[in-house]
Parts: C-alpha cells; structure tokens; sequence
C-alpha cells in the first residue's frame, strides 16, 4: 500500500509537534490513513457507503477512499473528521455519553458529537477524543477481526485506543521508476526498520522465528517481533549488510545464484557480494532492493498475498510486489540508569500492573494457580483476580508481589541473572529473585528491578498480542519495560 507505510513523515510531523504524552496535538490540515496500534487494521466505512448512519469499523488497509479521513481544524484544539468517499463525518450516534455509544458516519452539522480533540498517546500513537464526553474513539472488545466495531469508551491507554495517522501521499508528478543511489550515499540511516511490502501490505520475517542458518525469509502480518526486525548497516560503498536482529544472521541470496527465482534467506555474514545490497529510490517512499552479485531484486513471489509468502530474487519489472518501504523500529537497546527508587513512598496494597508499550496488563498463563507458571501480559479486566497483585514493602526498599489469585510470589525462574530469564509465579521463599525494586520513571509510569540481577521485567520483543512474554533484561528505558501501578478497589 503506497501510502499507509509512509511512517517516517509521520515521525517527522510528531516530532515536529513536540507535545507530552496525553496532551492536544495541533495536526496539520490533510488526509490521513487512522491505523490502531492492537489490531495494525485501519479505519474505514462498512462497504464503503455514502449514507449517513453508516457504521464505523476496522479493515485490512487497501489504500481505497473509503479508508481515507479528512482532518480539518476548528480553531480550538478540536478537528472535524470528515470521510474522503462519502464526505460525512465521524459522528457519535445519538449524542450518547454512554461507553459503548456507537461509532458512524453522518453529515457534519457542527455537534461536539462530531469534534475530536487529537493527543499525543506515546511512540507515535494518538488518542481521539469526543469533545461532548471526552472520551475515545477504541476497538470495540479487542477485536482482531476486519470489521469489528469502532466505539466511544473511557480512556484507559490500552492499544486499541491508540492510532497512528499517516498522512495519505500525493501521487502527482512522481517517476515509478527506480533511480539508483549514487555509491556511497545513504538512503537510510544505519539502524533498525520493518520492511513492509507494498503489494500485500504485510513484512519480511524470518520463517517461524529461526535462528538457524539458511531459514528461509517469507513475509507475515505485522506484529513487529524481532524476527520481523533488520538492522541495516552502510558498508560505505554504495551497499548494505541487512541482519535479522533476532538472528544476528544477513538477509543472503543463496549460494550467489543468479537466476530469476532463487531462494532468499539468512546466512550469517562474511562479506560475500550475494549478502550485500544496494537500495534504489522508487515512487511515494517505497524503495527496490538489489542483491549486490546479480542486481535482482528481492520479490514477493507470485503476487501471494498469504502469511509465509516467499521472497524470492527476480529481475526488476516495476511491480508492487518488489517494492517495499522500510519503517524505522524499536531503538537497539542502550543500557540508561533508571529512575530513583519508590522503596520508602509506594503503599503496599493491590494494584493492576498495566505495560505501556502495549497496554496490556500483567496476568498469570491460565489464571492457574500452579506454581512455575509463567507470566505473560493480557487485555485488562479488573474481574479478573490473576491481575491482581499485593504489592508489599519488605524493607531496604524493595518488594514482594504476590498473585491473589494464587497467592504465589512474582519470581525470576530458576535464579537466572541472564538477559531473558522468564518470569514465573512461585511460592515466596524470600529469595532474593523474588523481592523487586520499583524505581520512579516519566508520566506516571515505573520500572521494577529484580534485588538478584537489578536487571528490569519487560514486555519480551515488544509483543503486542495477548499472551505475550514476560522476561527479565538489562535496563534500557524502553517502553517496554515501563509499567503503570492501577490500584484496585475491588473486592478480593
């Protein structure tokens, strides 16, 4: 899609803006693409209808009008968001200030029901507000599903409340024909991007995660895990190393062959020509990407719009399967000191423990109440008793955090000081992998040490999907490793 991937504008337009999370962003007049963080679809009009009443919902982006929104300021902090196909706009049914009010289309009559405050929501993302209840526009009930419902709830900052806008790219006077880079330039800065396809949307991976030499690279859905993570590195001579970082392994041509279909895949690097690549600049951002030995180029084969889709090498033809847009990713960990410690100031009592980089909440696999089982992350329920934890001062400033559904102790398995240690539950033993640190960080949210390694808990490779993995790792800052502390009033 030549437009949705255009996410280096929209970095450049946030950083432009340079507002605190939460606060109102002042966005440019223009068209935008609206992508939800949870589910990677985007918003558009039930089958594209021009009729008022028409119901909001969430779709597989096709770059098609009806996927496109008009942002148009009224001069006091607040848009009126009007649909490129139908020209109606976003409109809470019925004035209702209830959660839950229905989301839909109907022509712009200037109600506060149809104004929307724009707020900065982290790494990018915003949040939309109603102006008649402040509350938001969200993925209804968590649904991954394309057309699942767009509705009007209390902010609580989970991911399906959070959008990306991308601005929608003017195709006018732009060649579609790759120019090569002079050698030695950088079309991009050395660093981590996705690399998404333009044909079918999805991005290059590496086959079921591999960490093995010659797995195969395919493409998949977004969920921006490690293995869908390159690391690209100016040889500074015209070409690049491109390196999966969850395999350290280089995007390799196998054994140099030349041919039009031959396999692409990971081969740890050394230098050779078929593991080098030069990048040409094509129309709307996108980018070809030439094997250095043939200067073919790396295809989705056959036009598959299928999960695991082959990348194969073929020679150029101009056709969107080989075009790709390289978008910048998490920042490679750097070790930063952390905050000043809440040992003498946090109360011991009962929280939820909510995880900013995905707004899921810290759970227990299963809600069992075995011990060893794992911990993992999930959408927040406050019914839900295996996200409740007891958080109590032991003194010298750190803490225990006991599960009240299984009244077991949070704990680093097995003792273990390494970097991906797993998280688990187990009874409390006073071990010094089970008693934490909680340190203060910005916006409200923490960061929690284990006493053992001082190393913090964290969303593991930036997992947003229900389940997702708990680890412990070294200390960087990133939003994956912060967490909101929600008390919680209810009944135990």
């Amino acid at each position: 899609m030549s437009s949705f991937r255009t996410v280096q504008r929209v970095l450049l337009l946030l950083a432009a803006c340079a507002v605190a999370m939460g606060q109102s962003m002042a966005m440019p007049d223009g068209t935008y693409y609206i992508f939800n963080k949870f589910s990677g679809k985007v918003m558009d009009v039930t089958g594209a209808s021009r009729d008022n009443t028409a119901n909001i919902q969430v779709s597989d982006p096709v770059e098609t009008r009806s996927q496109q929104w008009q942002f148009m300021s009224l001069g006091d902090g607040y848009y009126k968001i009007i649909n490129v196909n139908s020209g109606k706009a976003i409109d809470v049914a019925g004035v209702s200030t209830d959660n839950g009010a229905n989301v839909q289309q109907w022509e712009y009559g200037g109600g506060e029901n149809q104004e929307f405050a724009v707020r900065a929501g982290g790494d990018g993302y915003v949040s939309i507000h109603s102006k008649h209840t402040d509350k938001v526009l969200e993925i209804y009930g968590w649904q991954a599903n394309s057309g699942a419902s767009v509705k009007q709830w209390d902010f609580i900052a989970g991911s399906n409340q959070l959008w990306m806008l991308i601005p929608v790219p003017s195709t006018t006077g732009v060649s579609t024909n790759p120019s090569p880079m002079t050698a030695g330039s950088a079309v991009v800065a050395d660093g981590i991007y996705l690399i998404g396809n333009k044909w079918s949307g999805k991005y290059l991976e590496v086959q079921d995660g591999s960490t093995e030499r010659d797995a195969t690279i395919e493409v998949g859905t977004g969920t921006f895990l490690a293995d869908q993570q390159w690391k690209f590195t100016n040889l500074q001579n015209g070409y690049y190393k491109i390196e999966n970082v969850n395999s350290g392994m280089a995007l390799d041509v196998q054994e140099a062959d030349q041919d039009d279909g031959a396999k692409i895949l990971q081969w740890p690097y050394s230098g050779a020509v078929n593991s080098e690549w030069v990048l040409r600049q094509a129309a709307d951002g996108y980018v070809t990407i030439h094997a250095r030995h043939s200067d073919k180029v790396v295809d989705l084969h056959e036009w598959d719009l299928a999960d695991g889709a082959d990348v194969k090498q073929w020679t150029y033809s101009g056709g969107a399967n080989q075009l790709w847009m390289l978008i910048p990713g998490p920042p490679a960990p750097v070790p930063v000191a952390a905050g000043p410690s809440l040992g003498g100031t946090l109360a011991s009592g009962l929280y939820n423990i909510g995880n900013k980089y995905s707004g899921l909440a810290l759970d227990v696999d299963g809600a069992s109440m075995d011990k060893q089982k794992d911990v993992e992350l999930n959408a927040l329920d406050f019914g839900r008793k295996s996200q409740v934890w007891y958080i109590e001062a032991i003194g010298d400033g750190y803490f225990k955090i006991l599960n009240v559904n299984s009244g077991l102790g949070l704990d680093i398995s097995g003792a273990s000081k390494e970097d991906g240690a797993n998280l688990q539950q187990y009874p409390y033993k006073q071990g010094e992998n089970q008693q934490f640190e909680i340190r203060q960080a910005a916006d409200g949210y923490v960061s929690i040490h284990s006493r053992h390694a001082d190393k913090a808990i964290e969303l593991y490779n930036w997992d947003t999907s229900e389940g997702a993995t708990v680890k412990q790792y070294e200390f960087t800052g990133g939003a994956n490793q912060m967490w909101k502390l929600l008390p919680y009033y209810g009944t135990v």
